[in-house]
């Protein structure tokens, strides 16, 4: 893999004037997105028109890091045992997993509820969840504060997620977790858990 260095010369694709010429320089590039900025990572720059058409793979680790800082922040203020059933099962699928394997647990089923309206209504009847859980939580005062930081591209399937079903973030999150709790812990052989094993191991790294 080629280390480019400011100054060197390349070719890139422009919409202004097609295959261009491109010199490296440090620049600020937004995101495509308009949620933020990357801030002076090498890119390749059109010697006509002079804007940033090509992004080499070295500048890709801080574009990463810029959006981090550029995440969407997702609270919600749940009775105490939808947090308990959550992080019983984060630890069915890996006893090493911390809190942190929260969020992408709940982000896999959020997005995988968004992928059609047959999963997106389970998701909602999942939030009207009216059983011994939903009971549960009702008979106990005890709340939990569940803060997480996503990705802008994340927090826009929720809000349309929010869209579809008429449903508060907050439901959204109380659904996903009767999901998990029906999926994961209740089964003696959840059918996800190694699909999910390999998630939480990457969430891990």
């Amino acid at each position: 893999m080629k280390l480019y260095m400011p100054g060197e010369k390349g070719r890139a694709l422009c919409e202004q004037g097609g295959r261009v010429s491109t010199t490296f320089r440090y620049r600020d590039v937004p995101f495509s997105d308009g949620s933020g900025v990357a801030r002076k990572i090498l890119a390749g720059v059109c010697d006509h028109c002079g804007k940033v058409v090509s992004i080499p793979p070295q500048s890709t680790p801080s574009i990463r890091a810029a959006r981090r800082g550029a995440q969407v922040s997702i609270e919600a203020i749940l009775p105490a045992v939808y947090l308990d059933a959550l992080d019983l099962a984060c630890w069915r699928i890996d006893p090493e997993a911390s809190q942190e394997f929260r969020k992408p647990l709940l982000m896999h089923y959020l997005h995988g509820s968004s992928l059609s309206r047959a999963a997106t209504q389970r998701l909602a009847r999942a939030s009207r969840e009216t059983g011994p859980f939903s009971r549960a939580a009702k008979s106990v005062t005890e709340k939990k504060r569940l803060s997480m930081k996503v990705s802008p591209a994340m927090s826009r399937t929720v809000e349309r997620l929010a869209e579809a079903t008429s449903l508060s973030k907050t439901d959204l999150i109380k659904g996903a977790i009767v999901q998990i709790s029906e999926e994961i812990v209740g089964p003696e052989r959840p059918a996800q858990l190694d699909k999910l094993k390999s998630l939480a191991l990457f969430a891990n790294c």
